[in-house]
């Protein structure tokens, strides 16, 4: 996806006891349509340069199983105690599941970035080289939120991948996608660029990815994605599929959400975002001309004492760029400002009164407190976050009843109506949301939720 070699090697300066050293190569690609009288064209150069940066990973975790309760009879029935000897089981079993995924080389000296839910949980980490060498690994840190995660290997002098700008990509671009499918090893597949800055897919809380249709199936999570220098682009992470298998629509997390994540993860531990604090919606096409303008995110909320109250943003302001940088909608908006980090100085492009105005704002840390609902009927399966006066729903299980109703992760919970208040409340934590639905049934309540700036009413 970009040409001429000038490779520079970019040091970044992390204040922590690790450092990392990432090889980058932001140059343009020049792009040329394919012409007929031309030598036989071949990608074995470009997979020959980047396969010994990819790596296989093989997991182990022990999950615990309950026994169904259609079953628990046949343990309590006399005859089969009797003359079988069959007790039910005290406890909940254990069993050893094994999992396959793929892995990026981006140091020396053994880190490697994969997707979080190829690690999740797991109690051990193999990871294989191309060499057919075998280490066990061990995590740095995790993002859930973005489905990505960082290990480390007891190695040296690795061939680490080089990491291209994944800002500059063009839907068309040739990709190359390689990783671990089905665990069969090493393996290339070739396709385009199908579309850029996806979002509201449903897959992690922030989305930015980028659409491809080259062949990404089971195995393939934390590959690589790369362009026709061999640079990386993209953590193959997801496909959409009805069948389980690769039907032409494969999602990669972008490198430059990547390098953000690994070196928050070495510099803190953690991923520290950054956060502005305003509510937003989008602009609707049919409202344009209403507000006078056909793009930007519409501020409804300013929080007190936020970034965005600091630096005079008003509700009505409508955020029309992000230093220089182009807002579209509210997803955009939400993923620029969390991926500039915390401290950091961002100048706001700003639509008011009919006039363009900028202003600059100092970005704050965004803090969450994550808690999983076990004891609310109507919330059980849910992992909520709050983000100062707003609750986020983190996860929600897929055979639960949240989420047969419609809610989904990244909905921002807004207000609560009950049998029992009759009324539309505010819902600023997640103890007094619990509060409201706490005894409630089946149907006893609505909730107005924000769904990437847009609102939805749920029924629970």
């Amino acid at each position: 996806m970009k040409k001429l070699i000038l490779a520079t090697t970019l040091a970044l300066a992390l204040f922590a006891k690790e450092s990392i050293h990432l090889k980058v190569d932001n140059s343009d690609l020049k792009r040329v349509p394919p012409t007929i009288n031309q030598a036989v064209i071949s990608f074995a150069p470009i997979v020959k340069k980047v396969i010994p940066s990819v790596v296989n990973i093989s997991t182990e975790k022990i999950v615990e199983f309950k026994i169904p309760e259609q079953f628990k009879r046949f343990f309590n029935d006399p005859f089969f105690k009797r003359f079988f000897g069959f007790r039910e089981p005290q406890r909940p079993q254990k069993k050893k599941e094994m999992a396959l995924g793929s892995g990026v080389i981006i140091s020396k000296d053994g880190y490697i970035v994969t997707n979080y839910h190829v690690i999740s949980n797991a109690t051990k980490i193999t990871v294989t080289l191309k060499d057919g060498k075998k280490y066990k690994a061990k995590v740095i840190g995790s993002d859930p939120k973005t489905d990505l995660a960082l290990i480390k290997i007891d190695a040296k002098n690795l061939t680490p991948i080089t990491i291209g700008d994944s800002n500059k990509v063009q839907v068309g671009d040739i990709v190359l996608a390689i990783g671990n499918p089905f665990g069969l090893g090493e393996t290339v597949t070739q396709g385009i660029v199908s579309a850029t800055n996806r979002s509201s897919i449903g897959i992690n809380s922030y989305e930015d990815f980028i659409q491809t249709d080259a062949a990404i199936n089971p195995g393939n999570s934390g590959g690589a994605l790369v362009d026709l220098k061999g640079r990386l682009i993209g953590i193959n992470s997801a496909i959409l599929t009805a069948s389980g298998a690769n039907n032409g629509i494969g999602f990669a997390i972008p490198s430059d959400m990547m390098k953000f994540v690994v070196t928050s993860l070495i510099k803190y531990g953690k991923v520290v975002r950054g956060y502005l604090g305003v509510y937003i919606t989008n602009i609707e096409p049919d409202k344009a001309k209403l507000y006078g303008i056909d793009h930007g995110v519409l501020i409804t909320k300013v929080e007190p004492n936020s970034a965005a109250s600091k630096a005079g943003l008003k509700p009505g302001d409508i955020i029309v760029a992000v230093d220089g940088e182009k807002v579209q909608n509210a997803s955009e908006l939400r993923n620029k400002i969390a991926f500039k980090g915390p401290d950091t100085e961002v100048t706001l492009r700003v639509f008011r009164n009919g006039k363009y105005i900028t202003i600059k704002a100092k970005l704050q840390a965004l803090k969450t407190k994550k808690v999983k609902i076990t004891d609310i009927k109507l919330l059980k399966g849910v992992t909520l976050s709050q983000n100062k006066n707003s609750v986020v729903v983190e996860d929600v299980e897929p055979d639960s009843y949240p989420a047969m109703m419609g809610l989904k992760k990244g909905d921002v919970i807004l207000k609560v109506k009950t049998i029992k208040t009759g009324k539309w409340v505010k819902v600023t934590s997640i103890d007094q949301l619990k509060e409201l639905l706490k005894g409630l049934d089946k149907g006893d309540a609505l909730l107005e939720v924000e769904k990437d700036g847009e609102i939805s009413l749920i029924t629970l």
